[in-house]
């Protein structure tokens, strides 16, 4: 879907339309004060944000009515030009009067700044103009969520002239998006998913449920041998079940919660001490037993 424009881009037709169609220094006046409301909304919390547009305005005045350098100060220039010597070098030229009433003259250490109410005309199609919404607050979004130092200064060079409530869209979208992922992954039915596809492909290895299928999958395992195999029982432990699942110890330990293996254990007397004399009998735990085509169901 494509990024909508800020307002400001929007106005810009009308503005040019205003600015064509003044028939006074008034009309002029309005119009300008119409297209810098627009920019004052397009970034109502940032106020550096706004002075890339307003110079792309001005750069617009200046292609549609280019300075007159030849002419004298004391000549009388048509309108809708004034005399001035403003700017690098102090150049004197006659320019567009847009020019004098572009200026951006918000407060910019005030995030909260005030719009701009544009200045009434005395000419018929000037009153026809319909201003923007005046924004009686706004709320500074960068404030709200804690951003201030390095961190602000990053975003906001990030954003630069972009519609922050975009950002914010996107952000709360992504963010959305990752979360109901999770759910979806938490929530999945992982059952009759063999282990060896558990232990192995990538969707499933930051999964806490595959871990925990896998956990329970090697307990039951090893109390199926340990019924079978009576004289050479194993001791159910975290680094047992690591070496079956080839999940680490230490996620083996938040997963096997519930699973009664300590119960297990002591009532059939096995501890820790066991599962050497049992290796040295049988091999090791993964030599004889195995989970790989093992699925959560019997």
């Amino acid at each position: 879907m494509p990024r909508k424009p800020p307002v400001w881009k929007e106005a810009m037709p009308t503005f040019n339309g205003l600015i064509d169609s003044a028939k006074n220094e008034a009309d002029v006046q309005s119009a300008c004060s119409y297209i810098k409301q627009a920019v004052v909304e397009s970034y109502p919390d940032t106020p550096p944000s706004r002075k890339k547009p307003m110079n792309s305005i001005r750069e617009a005045i200046r292609e549609r009515y280019p300075a007159l350098k030849e002419k004298s100060p004391h000549e009388g220039a048509p309108f809708p030009y004034y005399f001035t010597d403003a700017g690098k070098g102090g150049v004197e030229r006659w320019e567009h009067l847009a020019i004098k009433y572009l200026v951006e003259d918000w407060n910019l250490k005030d995030d909260l700044s005030d719009t701009i109410t544009p200045v009434p005309s005395t000419d018929k199609q000037s009153e026809n103009i319909t201003p923007s919404p005046k924004t009686e607050t706004s709320i500074d979004i960068f404030t709200e969520v804690g951003l201030e130092g390095d961190e602000l200064t990053v975003v906001k060079q990030a954003i630069g002239d972009d519609d922050i409530n975009e950002w914010i869209k996107q952000a709360l979208l992504q963010r959305a998006k990752a979360i109901n992922a999770l759910h979806e992954r938490l929530n999945e039915d992982l059952s009759m998913v063999k282990s060896d596809e558990l232990m192995n492909d990538k969707r499933y290895r930051t999964n806490p449920n595959a871990s925990r299928e896998l956990a329970s999958r090697a307990v039951r395992a090893i109390k199926d041998w340990n019924y079978n195999q009576p004289e050479h029982k194993w001791c159910i432990t975290n680094k047992l079940i690591s070496s079956l699942t080839g999940v680490t110890p230490k996620a083996i330990a938040k997963v096997v919660e519930g699973m009664g293996i300590d119960d297990y254990n002591q009532m059939m007397g096995l501890t820790p001490v066991v599962n050497r004399m049992t290796k040295v009998a049988v091999g090791s735990i993964s030599d004889v037993v195995s989970i790989t085509d093992m699925l959560g169901v019997d």
